[in-house]
C-alpha cells in the first residue's frame, strides 16, 4: 500500500460516523470523550437535570416512542434554542434566558434500544429554580400530548 492511499484509509476510518468518536466541549463541565454515546454527569448543584441522574429529585423520565427528528423540533420550539451540535441520533441544544442571555445546555441521545438519554443544565451559576426540569417537560409534552409532534 503507497503512503497516499495508507493516509486515506486512516482518514477514512477516522470520519466514519459510525467509528468515529464525536468530542463535545459543554458549557458546564469536562469535554464528553464521544456526545453520540455518553451524557456529561450533572455536577453538585441543584441546576441540572438527567434521565441518569441517580437522585430520584434530579431524574426526569422522557415519554417512551421518542423520534429524534420529532424531539430536535420540540426542542426548536423552544424561545431562543438553537442546536449547536448533532448527529443522525444525538443533539445538543443552548436554550438562552430572555433578560440576562444565560446559558442553558441539552444533550440528547436516541439510544439504539429507542430509550432517550437527556441532560439539561446552566452552564453557570448555582440554581436555575427548576428552569431546565421545566424546560425538558414542555418538550416531552410536545412529544406525547394531543398535539405530538410527529
Amino acid at each position: 500500500m503507497t503512503a497516499p492511499s495508507l493516509a486515506a484509509l486512516i482518514l477514512m476510518t477516522l470520519t466514519h460516523a459510525a467509528t468515529a468518536a464525536t468530542a463535545w466541549q459543554s458549557c458546564s463541565g469536562p469535554p464528553v470523550a464521544d456526545a453520540a454515546r455518553e451524557l456529561l454527569p450533572c455536577r453538585d448543584r441543584p441546576n441540572c437535570v438527567s434521565t441518569e441522574h441517580p437522585a430520584a429529585d434530579r431524574r426526569i423520565t422522557p415519554p417512551p416512542g421518542i423520534a429524534i427528528d420529532a424531539l430536535r423540533q420540540a426542542a426548536l420550539a423552544e424561545p431562543r434554542s438553537q442546536i449547536v451540535a448533532e448527529g443522525p441520533h444525538w443533539f445538543i441544544a443552548h436554550f438562552r434566558s430572555r433578560w440576562f442571555g444565560f446559558v442553558d445546555e441539552a444533550h440528547f441521545i436516541l439510544r439504539p434500544d429507542g430509550q432517550l438519554a437527556a441532560r439539561s443544565g446552566a452552564c453557570s451559576g448555582y440554581s436555575d429554580f427548576g428552569v431546565n426540569r421545566a424546560r425538558l417537560e414542555r418538550i416531552f409534552t410536545r412529544l406525547s400530548g394531543p398535539n405530538r409532534l410527529e
